[in-house]
């Protein structure tokens, strides 16, 4: 197995999203390797979230929400819904769960043949009681030789879809899991596990850096609970020079994700929920990671303006509340509000921001078009909080420092 290009660690610092590098001379599934790295989280990083994460950071790697394999072979008629995205949204990966050989290879076929995904991402480290019930997301890393068969069948199916459509690349196939589960904690069964699934052909694995309990902690106490142990993906990196390892877990900034990559051997790091909570925080991730000239710098105000736009244009086409034509699914307003809920946590103004929407969303009777629901809203925020670019803020602290 070749080694990946040395990574020049002075350029870098990705819920849902993938702060990446282009490595010029490595092989094509190695070309984005990953630097930071947004969680994928149901009902979080939808197509909504990301598009306006877009308008935020360019560079990085945005995910989707997991999709069920079952999902996408039962409703191809319906692909557009669970697998539709803007091309702005690129770069672009998918998460797949599931715990079939035959079906997951199907789904990846599958979303090869969409189109728009770089990656395709097995999730191997859900906590959640369904997903385990089910027996997969972390219920998988208890059968490390499945989880090896799983990923073979889905690169061998992309590797059939990418021939059969030669205008879309063929997306890299990952691997997204805990440091153990339950009893089976040990290094020598993590090593094992990755030892085993590498044998697939798999380059790159996400590590939540926690163990997983799927027996007596709830899926919100699995991810803040169990100790995190940076210590454990450092070392699987030294024992795996080869593959590229990227940290998930407690991870709160991109500026904490820059010193995480300053100062550690990780190839990569995941953002979770700090991301959703705070978008605005990724303001500066393209310069500040991937030594961008600048970044996007444009104001939330812009942003809200075009986000509306996108989001009328998606009613438009598919409907707000009602089904439109044959199809059982719609844009609701609820879920396009969602995303621009968090776009100005921390500042001033903030709270009355939600509070204003909150109390037009619960009036009864007909409630307003989701453009006039935001557009009065923002009229409690000052307007230095709507017009603030980051090369402002860039500007003031040159000008502190100087």
């Amino acid at each position: 197995m070749a080694a990946l290009p040395p990574v020049a660690r002075l350029s870098i610092a990705p819920m849902v999203c993938c702060l990446r590098r282009l490595i010029a001379n490595s092989p094509p599934l190695l070309q984005m390797l990953t630097f930071a790295v947004l969680l994928p989280q149901m009902d979080w990083t939808d197509r909504h979230y990301r598009f306006m994460m877009r308008m935020i950071t360019k560079e990085t790697l945005l995910f989707t929400e997991m999709v069920v394999d079952q999902t996408l072979l039962h409703q191809k008629k319906n692909l557009d819904y669970f697998l539709g995205h803007d091309p702005v949204e690129a770069p672009l990966a998918l998460q797949l769960g599931g715990n079939s050989v035959e079906d997951l290879g199907a789904a990846a076929h599958l979303s090869q043949s969409y189109g728009g995904f770089c990656e395709i991402n097995l999730n191997t480290g859900c906590p959640s009681a369904l997903v385990s019930s089910r027996c997969f997301g972390a219920r998988l890393m208890l059968e490390p030789e499945r989880v090896r068969d799983i990923c073979a069948s889905m690169r061998r199916n992309v590797a059939l879809a990418a021939e059969e459509n030669r205008d879309r690349p063929a997306a890299e196939v990952t691997v997204k899991c805990r440091i153990g589960v339950d009893d089976c904690d040990s290094y020598e069964e993590l090593h094992h596990y990755v030892s085993t699934v590498v044998n697939a052909g798999v380059r790159r694995i996400i590590v939540h850096a926690r163990k997983c309990l799927l027996k007596g902690l709830s899926t919100k106490d699995n991810r803040t609970i169990p100790p995190l142990r940076y210590e454990v993906v450092y070392r699987l990196k030294q024992d795996f020079p080869e593959l590229s390892f990227t940290l998930n877990g407690g991870v709160r900034s991109i500026q904490h994700a820059r010193e995480l990559l300053d100062t550690t051997n990780v190839d990569g790091v995941m953002i979770g929920r700090a991301a959703y909570n705070t978008p605005w925080n990724f303001r500066d991730a393209d310069r500040l990671i991937f030594n961008a000239e600048r970044n996007p710098n444009l104001s939330r105000r812009e942003i809200i303006t075009r986000y509306l736009d996108y989001a009328e244009d998606l009613q438009a086409k598919w409907g707000s509340t009602e089904p439109l034509s044959d199809s059982p699914y719609t844009m609701a307003t609820s879920a396009l509000m969602k995303p621009l809920l968090a776009l100005f946590n921390g500042e001033f103004g903030g709270k009355a921001f939600k509070r204003e929407i909150s109390t037009m969303w619960a009036k009864k009777g007909p409630r307003p078009e989701l453009r006039e629901m935001i557009e009065s809203a923002m009229k409690v925020l000052p307007d230095e909080v709507l017009d603030a670019r980051v090369e402002d803020d860039l500007v003031q602290q040159q000008a502190v420092c100087s």
